[in-house]
């Protein structure tokens, strides 16, 4: 039996049509993966972040209790950290003398034109008051 020629290559649209269809899911899928992928990333270096500017904090109280109260910048594993230590006017409370100091540590890796920055800051103060 033969066909009429209206009928003639309609297969051939829905086949093309098909292939779009399932191209466009791919393009979409792909793309999802992407963003989840860099979610996942920035997930990882907020931690990280976090981690290092507390770091930072614990090491500038270290450093202030010690006698040496500044500004320094490290590096803990790639990330950038900077720790200011204000110190206090001396307080003096029931006889006794002691400094209070301000601590700052913030921690940070990647850039701002690739979408991969990531900053953390922490405060926090320590006192080298005697224990009562």
């Amino acid at each position: 039996m033969r066909l009429p020629k209206q009928q003639t290559g309609f297969s051939l649209i829905a086949a093309i049509f098909l292939v779009a269809v399932i191209g466009l899911l791919l393009l979409v899928l792909s793309r999802t993966i992407v963003v989840q992928d860099r979610g996942s990333f920035l997930s990882v270096m907020t931690n990280r972040a976090y981690f290092a500017a507390r770091a930072g904090l614990e090491w500038g109280a270290a450093n202030s209790l010690a006698g040496s109260c500044g500004t320094q910048t490290l590096n803990i594993e790639g990330m950038t950290v900077n720790v200011q230590c204000n110190p206090s006017i001396g307080v003096s409370e029931g006889g006794v003398t002691y400094n209070i100091y301000n601590l700052t540590s913030t921690a940070s890796s990647g850039s701002k034109a690739t979408a991969t920055l990531v900053s953390r800051t922490l405060v926090g103060q320590v006192t080298d008051a005697p224990a009562p």
